[in-house]
C-alpha cells in the first residue's frame, strides 16, 4: 500500500513505485525541472516492497555500489556511513498512522549527495509523509538534500517527543492510582507502556550512537555543513534519549512499587489462610476422631454428646486463634 503522490510529483514521474521531486536553489518545488547547472536538485522516494523499485535501483549506475547494497539489503538495521561524497544508511521512523500502528517503528533508508536525495521504505512512514505534505503545501522549502534529511529526521524526533510526552502522562495517571487505593488494575496499563518505552529507548540509543560514531570517525571527511548537521542531530537525539531513559526508570520504579503492593496483598491473603488453617485444624482432628465407626467413643450414648464435643472444639479453636494472633502481632 503506497501513499498517493501530489499532482506535481506525478508530473515529474509516472511510475507508482517511485515519487520524484525537483527543487530549485530556494527549496521551491518545481513542476518541470530547470536545466540550470547547480541550481536544481532531486528527491526520489522508492517503495522498496515493489520489485520494480529494486530493479530500478539495481540498474542505476549513477549510484555507488555501497549505496545500492545498503538500499537492496534484505535485513533492517540502524546504520549510517559516509563514502565518496554520499551520506547513506538506515534510521528508524514511526509507521504511518493510516497504514499501520503509529506506535510501531519502521526503517527509513536514505542516501544523498549535493544534487540527489534517494529514500526508500517498505511501509509508509509518518515523518517522511509529513515532510512530503509540508513540501507540497509550500510550508517546507528544503534548499538542499542536507536540509531535506534534517527536516525528515527532526520530524521523527518531534513525533517521538510527542509519544514520550503521551507515555509520561500515562505514567502520571498510573502513579496517582498506585499511590492511592485504586491500583488493582494498573498492571494491565503499565506493561504495554513500559514495553513502548523500551522500544523507543532502544532505537534512540542506536540512532544516538550512530550519529556520535560518524561524527567522530568521519569528522575530517565530512563537509562543514554536513558535520554541523550531524552534530546538531546528535545533540538533539541525545537529549531525547536522556528523557527516554528517565521515563524508563520511572516505569521500572512504578513496576517495583506495584509488585511490592501485590506481594503485600498476597502476604495478607496467605496470613488469613494460615490463621484459618490453624484455627480449623483442632476442629478437623476432633471431628475426625469422633467420626470413626468404632466402639468405645466418649459421649456416644450421651444425649448431650454432640453439644459437648462442639463446645470443646470451639474452645480449642478460640484458644488457637488467640495464640496465632499473638504470634502474628509480635512478628510484625
Amino acid at each position: 500500500m503506497s501513499l498517493d503522490p501530489p499532482p506535481e510529483a506525478k508530473r515529474l514521474h509516472n511510475d507508482d513505485f517511485v515519487i520524484a521531486y525537483s527543487f530549485d536553489a530556494t527549496g521551491s518545488l518545481l513542476v518541470e525541472p530547470v536545466a540550470e547547472s547547480g541550481k536544481v536538485w532531486t528527491w526520489k522516494s522508492y517503495a522498496l516492497a515493489d520489485a520494480r523499485a529494486r530493479r530500478s535501483l539495481e540498474t542505476d549506475k549513477s549510484l555507488p555500489e555501497s549505496v545500492r547494497e545498503a538500499f537492496l539489503s534484505s535485513g533492517d538495521q540502524c546504520q549510517i556511513s559516509y563514502e565518496d561524497g554520499w551520506l547513506f544508511g538506515e534510521l528508524p521512523d514511526l509507521q504511518h498512522e493510516h497504514y499501520g500502528d503509529p506506535r510501531e517503528l519502521g526503517y527509513f533508508r536514505f542516501a544523498f549527495n549535493e544534487t540527489l536525495f534517494i529514500s526508500g521504505r517498505r511501509h509508509p512512514l509518518q515523518s517522511v509523509d509529513d515532510v512530503r505534505q509540508s513540501i507540497n503545501r509550500g510550508k517546507t522549502r528544503p534548499a538542499s538534500p542536507i536540509a531535506l534529511f534534517n527536516a525528515i529526521f527532526r520530524r521523527f524526533l518531534d513525533l517521538l517527543k510527542a509519544e514520550i510526552n503521551r507515555l509520561s502522562e500515562t505514567l502520571d495517571s498510573i502513579e496517582d492510582h498506585i499511590v492511592g487505593e485504586k491500583w488493582q488494575g494498573e498492571r494491565e496499563r503499565l506493561v504495554p507502556v513500559r514495553r513502548q518505552i523500551v522500544v523507543f529507548h532502544r532505537y534512540l540509543t542506536a540512532a544516538t550512537s550512530l550519529f556520535r560514531h560518524i561524527d567522530h570517525a568521519d569528522r575530517r571527511a565530512l563537509p562543514e555543513d554536513l558535520d554541523d548537521l550531524i552534530e546538531g542531530l546528535s545533540i538533539r537525539a541525545a537529549t531525547l534519549h536522556a528523557e527516554g531513559e528517565q521515563l524508563q526508570q520511572r516505569a521500572r520504579l512504578l513496576q517495583d512499587e506495584l509488585l511490592a503492593k501485590l506481594t503485600d496483598q498476597s502476604n495478607r491473603f496467605l496470613y488469613v489462610l494460615s490463621v484459618m488453617t490453624a484455627v480449623l485444624l483442632p476442629t478437623n482432628v476432633i471431628t475426625g476422631l469422633f467420626g470413626m465407626n468404632t466402639e468405645g467413643l466418649p459421649f456416644a450414648g450421651n444425649i448431650h454428646g454432640f453439644t459437648i464435643i462442639a463446645l470443646v472444639a470451639l474452645v480449642i479453636s478460640a484458644f488457637v486463634y488467640l495464640i496465632v494472633r499473638k504470634m502474628g502481632g509480635s512478628g510484625r
